[in-house]
């Protein structure tokens, strides 16, 4: 009778001995813990627009803010409106942050005065802390290419739409250029809130 009761505690340390041997091996595969800094890509150059105050915004000015851009025009008849949309939901969640600016820059300056930005700031509801800024199109192109190293180019036909970027870009508080998220989408709107936070925190 001894050696069957032998048998089930000596079957039963010997499955404890491999279940924790298992555990063990899955402990050391699993891969280390990630860096929750982001990357910084470059510093943006300084740059001087018109906002739909009509007062000049440089690099400079926003200094000390964590700040999310992007490149529309108000008169886009494809993903602008979406964008923009997207970018309110950006507002909703962290205007009230006096460390966050909302900055959205037109590629189309030559219709997209200062007048035309505020009716389409107040289209979607925008705040203070939500910039809209126009210039010369030589400007505009050259920050969009040489500054955030994006694609813009002119319409190659009267009525065609201009060719931009939908990308949201992320920028810290020294201007450096820190990530970059697909702005006319939920998913890419809620990774560039989660990495704002993450930008706040930063010393």
């Amino acid at each position: 009778m001894a050696r069957p009761f032998l048998a089930v505690v000596l079957l039963g340390a010997a499955t404890l001995l491999g279940g924790c041997k298992k555990r063990d091996a899955i402990e050391m595969i699993q891969p280390p813990a990630v860096s929750t800094a982001l990357p910084k890509h470059w510093t943006l150059p300084e740059f001087a627009l018109t906002e739909r105050s009509g007062q000049t915004v440089h690099l400079s000015d926003l200094a000390g803010k964590v700040w999310v851009a992007d490149f529309f025009y108000t008169t886009c008849p494809g993903p602008c409106p979406m964008l923009t949309s997207r970018f309110s939901d950006v507002q909703k969640a962290l205007g009230a942050e006096p460390e966050v600016r909302l900055v959205s820059i037109s590629v189309d300056p030559e219709k997209d005065t200062t007048e035309v930005l505020k009716a389409y700031a107040e289209r979607f509801k925008a705040g203070e802390r939500w910039l809209f800024l126009t210039g010369r199109k030589d400007n505009v192109f050259s920050l969009a290419r040489d500054g955030f190293k994006l694609p813009v180019a002119e319409a190659t036909v009267e009525g065609a739409p201009i060719i931009h970027t939908t990308r949201l870009i992320l920028v810290d508080k020294a201007g450096n250029v820190r990530g970059f998220y697909e702005g006319a989408t939920e998913v890419g709107v809620q990774e560039v809130i989660r990495d704002i936070r993450r930008l706040l925190k930063e010393k």
